[in-house]
């Protein structure tokens, strides 16, 4: 079964030859912005986490991190596991298949911090809190930008498949749930008397 996915997608590869160019400049132009992307968060950790890129943390901040990589760990295995089930079978959703892997890694990533939030070790020993916030205020800037204008465009579809633009959304969805929890455990801890 799982033979037969395969030469499927081959033979449908094949068959967009014509194609390749295109998707070359998309992926050189992925890998360009993936590299920029990594340059650019040493500069932000380092501006975010009072002037050191790693941010640090106690013992039971770590031991409680451990716990929210496991969960992230397997939810990224559970999310791959359907990914691939959705290869396999005949299921044709309008989503490339490279967009359906990065939901399931940023799923991993939501499950990571909605964890590390609710027990109170997101914030590092030396994160400005501040700071964080300007980040996030203008990632989901950023990542709102190319979806809205892409949407303007008529472009958010090739083919009849989300691509690129997906990214993006995902990417979006999870800076919003992230920072909606960020400032729900604020307010909550506010109230309760708890640390800021």
């Amino acid at each position: 079964m799982v033979y037969h996915a395969f030469i499927k997608r081959f033979h449908l590869k094949e068959k967009r030859k014509g194609k390749v160019n295109e998707m070359n400049a998309v992926s050189i132009g992925f890998i360009t912005g993936v590299m920029i992307a990594a340059v650019l968060l040493v500069f932000i950790f380092k501006y975010a986490n009072r002037g050191k890129v790693r941010t640090e943390y106690d013992e039971r901040q770590k031991a409680v991190r451990g716990k929210a990589y496991r969960y992230a760990f397997y939810t990224v295995v559970l999310s791959a596991g359907a990914v691939m089930w959705l290869m396999m079978t005949d299921i044709n959703l309008p989503i490339e298949d490279y967009a359906l892997i990065f939901i399931a890694i940023i799923a991993g990533c939501t499950v990571l911090a909605t964890y590390c939030i609710w027990n109170d070790v997101y914030w590092g020993l030396n994160n400005d809190h501040r700071r964080y916030h300007i980040i996030f205020v203008i990632a989901i800037v950023l990542n709102t930008f190319p979806v809205v204008m892409q949407a303007l465009d008529g472009s958010l579809m090739e083919n009849g498949k989300l691509g690129m633009p997906l990214l993006n959304i995902v990417v979006l969805i999870m800076m919003v749930i992230v920072y909606g929890e960020l400032i729900i455990k604020h307010v909550i801890d506010k109230k309760t008397g708890g640390e800021d």
